[in-house]
C-alpha cells in the first residue's frame, strides 16, 4: 500500500483509469434493437470490434509502459518516454470518442470509455514534466563480458602434451545387398 501511496497522481489517474477502460471494453457498448417478425430484440454488443481493438491494444501499451516506468527496469534515455506516454493517452481519447461517434445506438458503458480515456490523459499531462531515466554507468566489473570460446586450433590447456594425430580413415561401405 505504502508503493501505492508513493506514487504521483498522474500515474495513479493512469493505471486506475487504463485498467478501468480496458474492463470495461467487456460490458456492453452497443444496444441495437433489431426486429424478428412481429417481436423486437435487444442485441447487447461488447466494445471490442475494429476500434476496441485498437483501444484495447493502446490501453494495453499505456499501462504496460507506465508500469515499466515505475519499476526497477533500466529503460533507455534516449527514447522520449513521456512524449510516448502523453501520445497514447491521447490516442485513446480519440479512438474511444470515435468509437463511441460511429457506434449506432451507444450504451452508459461507451460514455464511460470515454470519460476514463480522458482521465488517462488528464494523467500523462500531470506527468508530462517527469525526469527521463538517466543513464546509469555499471562499474567495470559489472559489464558484460565474453565467455572465452575454444577454437579449432588452440592446444588444450593442461600439463598434457599436444599431439597432432591424422584423422583415422573412414570406414569403407559395405556394398549394398538385395533382398
Amino acid at each position: 500500500m505504502e508503493r501505492i501511496a508513493s506514487l504521483s497522481k498522474g500515474t495513479k489517474l493512469m493505471l486506475a483509469s487504463g485498467s478501468l477502460l480496458f474492463f470495461d471494453l467487456f460490458l456492453t457498448w452497443q444496444n441495437l434493437r433489431q426486429q424478428y417478425g412481429r417481436y423486437d430484440v435487444t442485441a447487447s454488443l461488447d466494445g471490442w470490434d475494429r476500434w476496441g481493438l485498437v483501444l484495447g491494444l493502446l490501453t494495453l501499451a499505456l499501462l504496460t509502459i507506465v508500469t515499466l516506468r515505475e519499476t526497477d527496469v533500466e529503460l533507455s534515455p534516449d527514447v522520449p518516454w513521456n512524449r510516448i506516454v502523453l501520445g497514447l493517452a491521447a490516442g485513446m481519447l480519440v479512438v474511444a470518442a470515435l468509437k463511441n461517434l460511429t457506434d449506432a445506438d451507444s450504451a452508459w458503458a461507451s460514455y464511460l470509455g470515454v470519460v476514463l480515456a480522458g482521465v488517462a490523459l488528464v494523467g500523462a499531462y500531470l506527468e508530462r514534466d517527469r525526469p527521463e531515466p538517466e543513464v546509469v554507468e555499471k562499474p567495470l566489473s559489472e559489464k558484460w563480458k565474453p565467455s572465452p570460446r575454444a577454437s579449432a586450433g588452440a592446444a588444450p590447456s593442461g600439463d598434457s602434451v599436444s599431439r597432432v594425430t591424422a584423422d583415422p580413415e573412414p570406414p569403407t561401405a559395405e556394398p549394398a545387398r538385395r533382398w
